[in-house]
């Protein structure tokens, strides 16, 4: 049987998993818009999509 240590650290590690994902999904969207490979069609259906 797990303890209370092992089961809150697991809890606190899955918590906190999506946010850091979408973090360096969000930075690495950043890097490649700075670099100029995003098009700005592509943009441009996002920024419509997200309108909604």
């Amino acid at each position: 049987m797990k303890s209370i240590a092992e089961t809150r650290t697991n809890t606190i590690s899955v918590q906190y998993a999506l946010p850091m994902l979408l973090a360096i999904n969000t930075f690495a969207l950043l890097a490649i818009d700075q670099l100029g490979g995003i098009p700005a069609w592509i943009k441009s259906v996002a920024a419509l999509f997200l309108s909604f």
